[in-house]
């Protein structure tokens, strides 16, 4: 992956691959190495590292869409400038140091896209666990981190550039991302944990903080998007009340899960539980 991303979904393609089928398509798809059911377009609201968008690898028409408009802003430079884009990041890594770290996270008006990319992929290799917080100016604010080393080819900006090629990339609400879903296509969503008891999540990741009041309105789209025939794939923290909001009677599968959770001090990482929630 080109983004460390805290909450990054690597581990449940690595560890759970089985997820994205459904009982038919393990044996009809899943044994042909085909990495999930058939679908029309592949459509992911909360794109973030664009772990599970590398997994699928979809070759038919993509949308991508998050509210960060940095992040937006890498993955157009990436698809359409990828050698460039690793030219300037490797300079910035070239130049890594506390000091260097700080003078580029103080500099956020960059007028070329292509310079504004490349200091965001740098602030994000060597920023602490890959978080992306801003404050309440919507600066990005988070610390240094250990990650001094760029091993990351050449070749695999260019090959994430041949894999972004179909999708359209756009920084917008998830709300207006998944009205554009229709039957058959894959929304695959994964939102910021929060829960009712619990309405601040560790990153304030834009001005406009996802809340329990959009997990409920997002969990009501989603059931209107289920009964128009939608493969729909939800990820969230294993939370009660979170559960009551995807009732396994309009045809929800609960699939709970266990992850480590590298925001932890220790060093074991400290367990904790996750749940998929899915209509196929």
């Amino acid at each position: 992956m080109l983004l460390k991303w805290a909450g990054g979904k690597s581990w449940l393609t690595k560890n759970h691959p089985q997820l994205f089928h459904s009982k038919e398509s393990i044996t009809s798809r899943a044994f042909a190495n085909q990495p999930s059911i058939k679908f029309k377009r592949y459509i992911e609201p909360f794109l973030g590292g664009g772990a599970v968008f590398k997994y699928m690898k979809p070759n038919q028409t993509s949308i991508l869409a998050d509210i960060n408009d940095e992040l937006i802003g890498f993955y157009n430079e990436l698809k359409n400038h990828p050698t460039k884009l690793y030219k300037l990041t490797k300079d910035h890594m070239g130049k890594h140091s506390e000091d260097y770290y700080y003078q580029i996270r103080e500099i956020d008006n960059f007028e070329n896209n292509l310079e504004r990319a490349a200091r965001f992929l740098y602030l994000n290799r060597t920023c602490y666990n890959g978080i992306y917080r801003v404050n309440s100016k919507n600066k990005f604010n988070v610390p240094i981190g250990d990650s001094k080393d760029f091993n990351v080819a050449e070749d695999q900006f260019i090959n994430y550039s041949t894999l972004l090629k179909n999708a359209k990339i756009v920084k917008q609400d998830f709300r207006k991302t998944i009205e554009h879903a229709s039957r058959d296509d894959f929304l695959f969503i994964d939102p910021p944990y929060v829960t009712k008891s619990n309405q601040s999540s560790f990153d304030m990741y834009s001005a406009n903080q996802f809340n329990w009041n959009d997990q409920i309105e997002l969990s009501d789209i989603l059931q209107s998007k289920n009964e128009d025939g939608v493969n729909i794939m939800v990820t969230n923290i294993n939370d009660k009340d979170i559960a009551k909001l995807f009732r396994k009677k309009d045809g929800w599968n609960h699939i709970a899960l266990n992850r480590a959770n590298v925001m932890s001090y220790n060093a074991e990482g400290k367990k904790y539980k996750e749940i998929v929630f899915k209509n196929f």
